[in-house]
């Protein structure tokens, strides 16, 4: 599902982007210098019908925008509240 969702972003014009799975949730991960093309409801209505086609019942665009390593933050998290 990932790299069905990242070859998704890939053919809206996205070049630096990421797929995040969350059981039935896709977070989207876009460079904030592209976040724009993210921003009009002709892409989300795309977004929403292509990604709920693979499988996902949720898509969801993440305002922090893509960064290498975000996946490690959220496990740090756990570790962290889990001792």
């Amino acid at each position: 599902m990932i790299d069905q969702g990242e070859e998704i972003l890939r053919s809206l014009g996205f070049n630096q982007s990421r797929v995040r799975h969350h059981g039935d949730v896709a977070r989207l991960e876009i460079a904030r210098d592209e976040m724009w093309k993210a921003l009009n409801m002709e892409v989300f209505d795309a977004l929403s019908r292509e990604f709920k086609k693979i499988g996902f019942k949720f898509v969801a665009v993440d305002v922090d925008g893509y960064r290498s390593g975000a996946l490690n933050e959220v496990l740090t998290q756990i570790q962290i509240s889990t001792r």
